[in-house]
């Protein structure tokens, strides 16, 4: 296998095909795992926190959640009152709100990733390049819920393993309870043995596994087979072509590597551009808003715009970047099946469906 004609191509349909930008974008903003625990703060709120111009005084001990109150009856005038009934249904409406975007994030992905695949492989086959609203009618079919179904098959095994493995390695520290010194010792030894093998075995599996989703995931989008028939002939691939497919992840992890020394300085560049921006907006509006609404309610304004302005101009060039590379990585993972497939080192599916149609 030519790895390096299958990289050139790869960059080519990167310039070429830009519409593919889009379904890497989607694949990039759906694919982040943005998490926020429900870490609070000991910090203890006081009236010298705010500047004495401000009419509202914060009561000595108070916390967070009593200063937002605080606030928001300040700002409203005394009109809103919040109470426990209110409380609990923002609080639900929100995880409703949580739930429908997670879906539909979940729905934009695998869609977007059978898109990506398929629109490659057409332009291969015929060099016709789609638009995004003929890519996005092709991704979405019954390929992109396998997709899903693939994720679930790998993962839960994993998890259930892990925990398994896990509790297994923890074992041994119940030596420590029957209160022999020499006992607890051992125990923790064993431990920190079983820890470190259980830890390093994880990580092989996993990397495995993630090498050959990818096979998988192909096999299923462009063979139109069921989630069972593509991880059987994905296994078969990989196992067969284990120096190609070797070789280009090693690839594929260079290039990961560098593109993330690439943008370190990239991500700086946009922190300074954003806090100047979101900064400048922000001590504008509050110099504004300050004149009728006082202190507090100014920073507040200020955070409101400068805070999402300061985000906007990290997050959107850095999204746009990493959907580039999606692309790029995407396109040569279906090059590298397609370069295995016509070298004949595929082993012929058993049970074909019928080919996808385009809607």
């Amino acid at each position: 296998m030519d790895h390096t004609r299958v990289l050139k191509r790869a960059w080519e349909i990167l310039k070429q095909y830009r519409v593919l930008w889009a379904f890497g974008l989607i694949l990039a903003l759906t694919t982040v795992s943005a998490s926020s625990g429900g870490a609070q703060t000991g910090y203890q709120f006081s009236g010298s926190d705010f500047p004495p111009e401000s009419q509202y005084e914060i009561p000595e001990g108070s916390t967070p959640q009593e200063v937002i109150e605080g606030v928001v009856r300040e700002l409203s005038g005394g009109a809103w009152q919040p109470r426990a009934g209110t409380v609990i249904a923002i609080i639900v409406l929100l995880v409703l709100v949580i739930l429908v975007l997670g879906v539909i994030a979940a729905v934009a992905r695998y869609v977007s990733e059978a898109a990506m695949i398929r629109m490659v492989d057409t332009y291969e086959t015929t060099g016709e390049k789609l638009r995004f609203r003929e890519g996005w009618r092709l991704g979405w079919s019954r390929e992109a819920w396998r997709l899903f179904l693939i994720d679930l098959a790998i993962f839960i095994p994993v998890f259930v393993g892990a925990v398994l493995l896990l509790g297994l390695a923890v074992s041994p520290l119940l030596l420590l309870a029957g209160g022999d010194g020499l006992g607890g010792v051992v125990g923790v030894v064993i431990f920190i043995g079983l820890f470190f093998f259980v830890i390093f075995a994880l990580i092989i599996v996993t990397t495995f596994l993630s090498l050959s989703k990818r096979f998988f995931s192909r096999v299923c989008v462009l063979e139109k087979v069921g989630v069972g028939e593509a991880l059987r002939h994905g296994f078969a691939m990989v196992k067969r072509n284990w120096k190609d497919v070797g070789i280009m992840w090693l690839i594929i992890v260079g290039l990961s590597i560098g593109f993330s020394i690439v943008m370190t300085p990239i991500m700086f560049l946009l922190i300074a551009g954003g806090a100047l921006v979101g900064g400048g907006v922000g001590l504008l509006l509050h110099g504004l808003a300050r004149l009728m609404i006082g202190d507090v309610g100014a920073w507040i304004v200020a955070g409101l715009i400068g805070i999402p302005i300061f985000l906007l101009v990290i997050a959107v060039p850095t999204f746009l970047l990493n959907g580039i590379y999606e692309v790029y990585v995407s396109s040569t993972w279906t090059l590298t099946y397609r370069e295995l497939q016509a070298l004949g080192q595929l082993e012929p599916l058993a049970v074909l469906e019928t080919p996808y149609e385009e809607a």
